[in-house]
């Protein structure tokens, strides 16, 4: 029996032994307090290798890195902005489908030239040429004018050739300087055969007679003969040949 002045010794002793009994005990998966339930405590799991050097850096978590994105285009660089196709449409604007090329054309093949037709006989000439043998030179119409120009012999009167008549005083005259190349116009020998190619016919002449007057360019009034007469200079004087169609 414990007096009221008297502390309770026994009480204490029994809470104390309580106190230990508890300290001692097992611990168990989770405790409750005050009716509820707490989860046991994780522990920080302990490195397994050597430990790091004095004054070394702890080392520094990976940080999270994303998972790489699938690209279609070219990367750009940082420093200058993806450039923007010009051929972009605007937003709302139809687009315009590009025409179909053009199909080839097909080459047509030109019909081949058709090879020009060989004449069945002897063409005939387009002008008139006076030949000596193996001589020849263009007989034109004129006057003084051609004759200076040395280029062709002229035919400086009478009717056109193949339509001369010496016996009615119809003669055909064919003249040209002798520095010019026509000499030998005044100086054919008698029997000489000269031909004329017209285009009408081709036609044959004989020499018959030659005359040579004093002067050059003397006149020659009277003095053309037969059906053809050549004339021409001859030193300082005048020659003519005459000449019969045969």
């Amino acid at each position: 029996m414990t007096g009221p002045g008297r502390p309770r010794v026994p009480a204490l002793c029994a809470l104390l032994l309580l106190a230990l009994t508890a300290c001692a005990a097992t611990p168990t998966a989770h405790r409750e307090v005050a009716g509820a339930a707490v989860p046991p405590a994780v522990e920080t799991p302990r490195p397994t290798g050597p430990p790091p050097a004095p004054g070394a850096l702890p080392p520094v978590p990976p940080a999270d890195t994303p998972s790489p994105r699938t690209t279609t285009g070219p990367p750009t660089s940082p420093r200058f902005p993806p450039r923007v196709p010009t051929t972009a449409t605007r937003p709302g604007s139809p687009t315009r489908t590009p025409a179909a090329p053009d199909a080839p054309a097909t080459p047509t093949r030109k019909p081949s030239a058709k090879a020009p037709e060989k004449p069945t006989g002897t063409a005939r000439p387009t002008g008139t040429t006076l030949r000596i043998g193996s001589w020849s030179a263009r007989v034109v119409r004129g006057g003084q004018e051609e004759v200076d120009a040395c280029r062709d012999a002229v035919q400086w009167a009478g009717p056109d050739l193949g339509t001369e008549n010496g016996y009615a005083l119809r003669t055909a005259v064919v003249v040209g300087h002798d520095f010019c190349g026509f000499g030998q116009l005044a100086t054919l020998p008698i029997g000489t055969e000269v031909t004329v190619e017209t285009p009408r016919a081709l036609l044959r002449y004989r020499v018959y007679a030659r005359h040579l007057t004093p002067g050059r360019g003397a006149p020659a009034h009277g003095l053309y003969w037969g059906d053809l007469t050549l004339q021409s200079c001859v030193g300082p004087d005048t020659g003519f040949t005459y000449l019969t169609r045969v």
